[in-house]
C-alpha cells in the first residue's frame, strides 16, 4: 500500500487554478475543493498512477499573508488545519522598498494617484523552503511512500530530485498547462491537472502544453 502525502505552495497553485479553471456560467470562481474532494481524488489517481492500493497520510498546505491584513484568508487556513488530515503553515510576508518605479522614466509612485493611500509592496518570503524541507524530511522520516506536489516553483527541482535519488520515493506533479515543465520534468511523474478538473468540479478544461 502506497502511503501518500500531499504538498501544496497555496497562492502557486492557487493562481494556475484561476488561469485554468476560472469561472462558472454565472461569472463566480470556481473554487478549489480543499475539504475533502481534493485529496481523495489525487489519492485514487495516485493508485490508478502507481498501479497499486493508496492510502492517505495527510496534506500540508504553505501559504503567505499579508502582515498587514488578509484577515479573511487567515480565516481560512486557520480552519484547514480541520480538514481531514491537514497542516497549513502561514508565513508573513516581508515588507520591501515602498512605491513602484515606472519602466520607461524610472519616476517612482508612492501614493496612490487618487485616494493618495501610501503604496507598498510584500514579497513571499519562507514558503519554498519550508515546502522543501518538510518533503524532504518527511521522506527520510518514512512518512510517505508517494509524494503528490501542488506548486510550478523550478526552485523545489533539486529537492524532488535528491528525494529520489536518496530515498526511492516517486514525487508526483500537479502540472497546469503552459506551466511548471521543468518541475514537472524533474519529478518522477506527473497528472495533468485538466484530466482531474472533471472530478474535483464536474466542469471540462482544454488541455495544452
Amino acid at each position: 500500500m502506497a502511503r501518500t502525502k500531499i504538498f501544496f505552495d497555496f497562492w502557486n497553485f492557487q493562481l494556475d487554478w484561476n488561469r485554468v479553471v476560472g469561472k462558472d456560467r454565472d461569472g463566480n470562481p470556481i473554487p478549489i475543493p480543499w475539504d475533502d474532494t481534493l485529496y481523495r481524488v489525487l489519492v485514487a489517481a495516485v493508485a490508478r498512477k502507481s498501479g497499486q492500493e493508496a492510502r492517505y497520510s495527510g496534506t500540508h498546505v504553505y501559504a503567505s499573508v499579508d502582515p498587514g491584513g488578509d484577515a479573511g484568508l487567515r480565516r481560512f487556513l486557520h480552519a484547514m488545519n480541520s480538514f481531514p488530515g491537514y497542516t497549513a503553515v502561514v508565513k508573513e510576508r516581508k515588507a520591501s522598498r515602498r512605491g513602484y518605479r515606472c519602466s520607461s522614466c524610472k519616476h517612482e509612485i508612492n501614493q496612490c494617484p487618487k485616494c493618495k493611500s501610501q503604496l507598498r509592496q510584500t514579497t513571499e518570503k519562507g514558503v519554498d523552503t519550508s515546502l522543501a524541507i518538510d518533503m524532504i524530511q518527511a521522506a527520510f522520516d518514512n512518512v510517505y511512500d508517494i509524494a503528490v506536489l501542488g506548486t510550478t516553483d523550478a526552485d523545489l527541482c533539486p529537492a524532488v530530485r535528491f528525494i529520489y535519488e536518496r530515498t526511492g520515493k516517486p514525487v508526483y506533479h500537479l502540472w497546469f498547462p503552459k506551466t511548471g515543465h521543468d518541475l514537472r520534468n524533474a519529478c518522477y511523474d506527473h497528472f495533468p491537472m485538466t484530466t482531474l478538473v472533471p472530478e474535483l468540479t464536474g466542469n471540462k478544461t482544454e488541455e495544452t502544453d
